[in-house]
């Protein structure tokens, strides 16, 4: 098991460190090495200035130099210098200093990063269950009117963007019928109560849409499970349907489920930018997007570093419990 453990984790660091390689040479190397001096002076900077900027903030030194100056920054953080002064510093993991806001791309993802958590988190409690449940009964059903019934409106809903089903939801449950609080953010620290209220309608619409996505690959999983030989063995020894179900079947069911879900909350963390617009929440989505709208490199770059740490964190994670949950899984 410490084996198993142990190479999850290189493969993840090596994988987290392919990423920041590749997110600095995207960003800081070759065309867009010039980003952050036309953020300063505009895109009608003249080339000199252009250079002055880039000698002054230190962009112009050797690619490997400065590669070394971003990675000890993740690690152990790293003032930012202008001219030889410094003018600011950046905590470790430092993802970069944002020249547009005059602050470190850490403490932005840090002010938005507990709207994302509580947006995914939050409806994980309805969607993980809900999705399970609905898929477990329509393929212990197959066939019937309920599961036709539950199949076809999750296609439906599947098919339709989640923006458009989450505006309409918006619009009607909370503005027009009032059967939902108004959505909005207030610090878990100043007042649970609000905060709570803020993210019920939030967590309904969303949590609904997401379970929809999961009825069909649960109810597939659950029909190949139902007509396994070890289901047909406990049947066969007159144990009841619903333990035959519930307990035998459905653990077999959750372990696919369980991949989904790592991989789908990952993408989730990395930005839930449909929901934080909609909702007029900022996230991180959010973030990433504003700073896309103002060509704020540091920003972006942060962001796409923080989405593929959720990603491989999930995996991992995944990779874990599913062992944990399949006692069939070898350990290699």
């Amino acid at each position: 098991m410490i084996v198993y453990i142990a190479r999850r984790l290189l493969l993840a660091i090596s994988v987290l460190f392919a990423t920041i390689v590749l997110t600095f040479g995207l960003f800081f190397t070759g065309p867009a090495k010039d980003g952050v001096a036309y953020q300063i002076c505009g895109t009608k900077c003249t080339n000199q200035k252009v250079h002055d900027i880039n000698h002054s903030l230190g962009l112009d030194k050797p690619v490997v130099e400065q590669f070394g100056t971003y990675v000890k920054g993740l690690v152990a953080g790293r003032d930012i210098t202008n001219d030889g002064q410094v003018t600011g510093h950046c905590d470790a993991p430092c993802l970069g200093w944002s020249y547009v806001q005059s602050q470190s791309v850490t403490d932005q993802v840090k002010q938005v990063m507990p709207v994302t958590f509580a947006i995914v988190f939050g409806g994980m409690f309805i969607y993980i269950p809900l999705g399970l449940l609905l898929g477990v009964v329509c393929g212990r059903n197959r066939g019937s009117p309920l599961d036709r019934f539950l199949v076809g409106a999750s296609q439906l809903i599947s098919a339709t963007p989640y923006y458009a089903i989450a505006l309409l939801l918006n619009l009607y449950l909370i503005f027009t019928w009032k059967v939902l609080p108004a959505t909005g953010y207030t610090p878990l620290t100043e007042s649970p109560g609000t905060w709570f209220k803020g993210f019920i309608a939030i967590w309904v619409i969303f949590g609904l849409f997401a379970s929809m996505t999961y009825v069909r690959y649960v109810r597939a999983f659950m029909i190949n499970t139902l007509s396994s030989d070890f289901v047909r063995t406990a049947r066969s020894k007159g144990i009841s349907e619903r333990t035959v179900v519930w307990r035998h079947a459905l653990r077999a069911t959750i372990a696919p489920y369980l991949t989904l879900i790592g991989v789908e909350v990952a993408l989730q963390l990395s930005g839930s930018i449909f929901t934080e617009q909609v909702f007029n929440v900022r996230g991180i989505g959010r973030l990433g997007l504003d700073a896309i709208s103002t060509n704020d490199l540091p920003v972006i770059a942060g962001t796409v570093l923080v989405g593929a740490t959720f990603i491989v964190l999930g995996n991992l994670l995944v990779d874990l419990l599913y062992v944990a949950v399949d006692p069939t899984v070898k350990l290699t």
